[in-house]
């Protein structure tokens, strides 16, 4: 995952949506909404560059990124679980055949 060039509030927000939700239209809608914001608070927030109403961007963009790793490792032990499931049921239907 490359890094940002510069280090400033817009392009740190540019790089965890693009990175947690792709790039693309997408990432502004889910980010906002991961964010607990609106679209166009989250166009302001990348628009000003600066933080406004006290808000930790940075804090909860972290608090976000550990939500979706922990969101994207309880979908592995759910899917291994199904398969598992599968495994056991298409064993019994070929012992029934």
């Amino acid at each position: 995952m490359p890094k940002p060039k510069e280090n400033t509030l817009p392009l740190r927000i540019e790089f965890v949506g693009t990175s947690l939700f792709g790039p693309g239209r997408g990432w502004t809608v889910a980010l906002a909404r991961g964010l607990n914001m609106s679209r166009s608070q989250l166009f302001e927030y990348r628009r000003a560059g600066c933080i406004k109403s006290g808000r930790d961007i940075d804090g909860e963009m972290l608090a976000l990124i550990d939500r979706e790793r922990d969101a994207a490792a309880q979908r592995g032990v759910d899917l291994t679980k199904l398969r598992n499931r599968l495994l056991s049921m298409r064993k019994e239907g070929s012992d029934a055949a």
